[in-house]
């Protein structure tokens, strides 16, 4: 197993590609307040990951080891093979500045989705970037049929003490704090495989495919 490396992800400040398109006037009051709440989430939030490259080893049933634990899920089995780049991830962007007046608070709250979706693509690029890798898939506890969101333990557990390095922590529910952060596997794509197929979350800003009942 490797080591744990962090990164830092930038946020940037282009309303029209934070929201993916042209919502708003340029030159409408609307635009500067949305555009103030695009800078307060650019110098106020640090998007933070830890990644941390795992051995796959296949097993009987519907059971695989990543890292040295032991995952059961029948399409995780599928999707991934012993000699596969394969990496666990999370990420956070962090909690709410306290002292924004109202107005900030909603408009920095709407733009937290967007903000997290874009954080979520940077580091997908960078793993293809530094690894070689042509395509990357996701799997998150949760989001398949037949992986529970109690999977997320594990995961923080691989971490060890590293997850307080960018300030997540997991509850007894399994849940994440803070809010507005993810967790899950990336791993070198072999079979075209889009998580947002099994998910059937349609106003997902992150959405990449359409919803398959079957898939």
């Amino acid at each position: 197993m490797k080591d744990v490396v962090i990164k830092k992800i930038p946020i940037g400040t282009d309303i029209e590609k934070l929201l993916g398109k042209k919502p708003l006037e340029a030159d409408s009051s609307a635009y500067e307040e949305y555009s103030h709440a695009a800078n307060i989430l650019s110098e106020r939030f640090k998007p933070l990951a830890i990644l941390k490259e795992c051995s796959v080893k296949t097993t009987t049933g519907n059971t695989i080891l990543i890292g040295g634990h032991v995952y059961k899920s029948k399409i995780l089995k599928h999707l991934l093979s012993d000699n596969q780049r394969v990496f666990l991830y999370l990420l956070t962007i962090g909690d709410m500045p306290t002292n924004l007046i109202q107005t900030e608070k909603y408009l920095v709250n709407s733009l937290k989705l967007p903000v997290i979706a874009s954080s979520m693509r940077y580091l997908k690029k960078t793993i293809q970037l530094e690894h070689g890798i042509d395509k990357i898939g996701m799997v998150n506890p949760g989001l398949l049929p037949d992986w529970s969101i109690e999977a997320n333990q594990i995961i923080f557990n691989t971490f060890g003490n590293t997850t307080k390095s960018i300030g997540m922590e997991i509850t007894k529910y399994s849940t994440m704090r803070p809010l507005y952060s993810s967790s899950g596997i990336l791993f070198e794509d072999l079979l075209d495989y889009c998580e947002c197929q099994t998910c059937p979350i349609d106003a997902c800003i992150g959405r990449e495919a359409r919803f398959v009942q079957s898939a």
